[in-house]
């Protein structure tokens, strides 16, 4: 019986992920799945039976019989992993929560509800409920994630990191922002011990910065905010989708500020940004919209009406 190779998998997934054809990488998704199903199903033995559970003793199960479930349970659950976060990336979001709960079922037939690996699928499943809107589903499973991590002792800071950085933009989008910051400072503090971590660093701190502005505290997201664009600045290959959002968040300030000029060059950069890497999508009219807006208030009447036209030749 062939046996189910994870880094061959990985490795065709990846050429898939660069194809950037959807359709494709679904199907061999789809394709990888039905391979890990089949392995060992002549014992017809499933994740269903609960005697069956591979993380503990089983009577029903000889040694053989064990080893042939535990390659297909790990099998499906590095596809059913991948699948997830592909769908997530795609925002189907039916398939998305469903292939993660399979995959979360997979896992605690393998006995895996008390590791890392399961705190992260939590993780990566919470943030689906948090764009889905549904931000209750999405903290109980940050706070499950977040005990689990606390129970074994987790020392990986970069996974402390992003639990407290998403659970800090549930916050945010409930716009409970006392709590958004402190999740958004809890989460900085760790980015900064993470070694060769720069992007996740100035991502972090463009995060806590709006957060800071939006509390009042105009001070320490001026200081945020230059923070995380000199970082960004320093690292920037043109393909970092949160360094536009960080020019966006510094042309929002100028403007507020009555900077009119520096807000017009922010937004232009955020701009140009997004639409290297996202194309002319919403994102991209907004930050045409509001350089318009800015050049206006600059007394740039010929520049805010080209951004203008810029943002309604995008929206056709």
């Amino acid at each position: 019986m062939e046996q189910f190779d994870a880094q061959k998998f990985y490795d065709e997934l990846d050429k898939y992920f660069a194809g950037f054809d959807n359709e494709a990488t679904e199907a061999f998704l789809r394709q990888e799945l039905d391979k890990a199903d089949n392995i060992g199903m002549i014992l017809g033995v499933s994740s269903s039976c609960p005697t069956c559970n591979i993380g503990k003793e089983s009577e029903c199960l000889s040694d053989e019989e064990r080893a042939l479930v535990l390659q297909r349970s790990q099998a499906r659950i590095a596809v059913l992993n991948e699948m997830a976060c592909f769908y997530r990336g795609i925002s189907k979001w039916e398939p998305c929560i469903s292939t993660f709960k399979d995959l979360v079922m997979e896992m605690e037939f393998s006995g895996l509800q008390e590791s890392e690996q399961y705190a992260l699928v939590l993780i990566n499943m919470a943030g689906a409920y948090r764009l889905l809107g549904q931000f209750d589903e999405a903290l109980d499973m940050f706070g499950r994630a977040g005990a689990i991590l606390e129970n074994i002792g987790c020392t990986n800071d970069y996974d402390l990191a992003s639990l407290y950085n998403n659970t800090g933009l549930v916050y945010q989008d409930q716009d409970n922002l006392p709590k958004a910051v402190e999740f958004f400072e809890k989460a900085l503090a760790y980015t900064r011990k993470v070694e060769d971590n720069e992007a996740e660093l100035a991502t972090a701190l463009s995060n806590l910065s709006l957060a800071y502005y939006r509390t009042g505290d105009k001070e320490n997201a001026q200081k945020t905010i230059e923070e995380s664009l000199s970082i960004f600045e320093k690292l920037d290959d043109g393909l970092n989708p949160h360094y536009a959002g960080a020019l966006n968040t510094e042309a929002t300030y100028c403007y507020l500020a009555g900077d009119y000029d520096k807000s017009a060059s922010y937004f232009q950069q955020a701009a140009e940004k997004t639409k290297l890497i996202f194309g002319e999508n919403k994102d991209y009219v907004s930050c045409c919209r509001n350089c318009s807006m800015a050049l206006e208030k600059k007394g740039d009447a010929e520049g805010a009406k080209k951004y203008a036209a810029l943002a309604d030749a995008a929206q056709k």
